[in-house]
């Protein structure tokens, strides 16, 4: 069935992007207890006795997927308790979800700092939601929100990447809710960056731990401004771990995607080299890779410390709106 209204009008008309140019101050460390530290290790408080929730894994490797849990309705030990499977899974699709926006703000905010957007727009009022918003009908609507279609200087535009890694820190659990999609297209593809590090041999993981990578936003900022969108913050380049563990399970996973610069004190040829093995080996890790389908009340969370995502930027041609929001929750310094 296809999400949309019968009038052709917006589903939610009130969560189309806005653009405010305001400037914002940089973001500060801050001290973050992960809700997974906090979470019972069978998922009792989210999954009771006597549920009636469907869960079945994505993949092996990565994902799973549940329906008859209301987001909207779980309470803190349960948070917890999604924390944890998330970090372990790294990916967990809900469907059937109902849309409250100020309960699915204060809903995320329990996993951390909520993340402003520093280019993007988001509705009226919730700075803290980041609108992807895309309609053949609405050029003027969609500016500026949806990778580019245009393949004329390029075959693809798929690009594994973690949301803001820049950040001193860096984005935990990412919320992305379908509001209004087409029948077909526009997957979103995950990656295990934990598979990813625990496929390399333990003389090559020895090598790269203690690395560390630099993470630049400059261009992102930079070609908000040269066309007419707004940088609500200063540009920021640090240097993160390679390699990061998570908090809650004390995994190990690559800390690295399309928008890392360079490892430092490594000469240039070398960090390329190895930055593009690594990024080969997490393009090319299909059997830990995993491609979220979107129906009508959708939503997929994410651990950004654990995973990386690329949009898949395949609607050119396709009737339908595609109208998406995003929240994120703002983890600890990466270790």
């Amino acid at each position: 069935m296809t999400n949309t209204s019968e009038s052709n009008d917006p589903l939610y008309p009130d969560y189309l992007p806005v653009w405010e140019y305001n400037t914002l101050p940089d973001w500060e460390e801050v001290a973050f207890t992960d809700a997974g530290t906090r979470a019972t290790d069978d998922y009792n408080y989210l999954f009771p006795a006597d549920h009636t929730a469907h869960r079945r894994p994505v993949s092996p490797y990565i994902g799973e997927e549940i329906r008859g849990i209301q987001l909207s309705q779980l309470d803190k030990p349960a948070l917890d308790d999604l924390a944890l499977l998330v970090a372990r899974r790294g990916v967990v699709i809900f469907r059937d979800q109902d849309w409250k926006a100020r309960a699915v703000v204060d809903t995320v905010r329990h996993f951390g700092r909520l993340r402003i957007h520093p280019t993007m727009g988001y509705p009226e009022g919730f700075p803290e939601i980041h609108v992807l918003y895309q309609d053949p009908k609405d050029a003027a609507t969609s500016k500026n929100t949806v990778v580019s279609l245009d393949y004329s200087d390029k075959i693809s535009s798929i690009n594994w990447h973690i949301d803001h890694s820049s950040e001193v820190q860096p984005a935990g659990l990412t919320f992305f809710w379908n509001l209004e999609h087409p029948d077909v297209g526009g997957d979103t593809q995950f990656v295990s960056l934990t598979e990813a590090y625990n496929r390399l041999s333990p003389e090559l993981q020895r090598g790269l731990d203690g690395l560390q990578v630099l993470h630049d936003n400059s261009s992102m900022l930079h070609y908000s401004r040269e066309n007419g969108g707004p940088a609500r913050f200063n540009s920021v380049r640090r240097h993160h771990p390679l390699i990061r563990t998570h908090p809650a399970t004390g995994d190990r996973a690559l800390f690295v995607h399309g928008f890392v610069q360079a490892i430092h004190g490594l000469k240039a040829e070398e960090s390329t080299w190895i930055l593009s093995f690594l990024q080969d080996i997490v393009a090319k890790g299909s059997e830990y890779q995993i491609r979220a389908r979107w129906e009508p009340g959708s939503v997929v969370v994410w651990d950004n410390r654990v995973v990386a995502h690329t949009a898949t930027p395949d609607l050119a041609g396709v009737e339908g709106r595609r109208h998406m929001v995003r929240i994120a929750a703002m983890a600890e310094v990466p270790v």
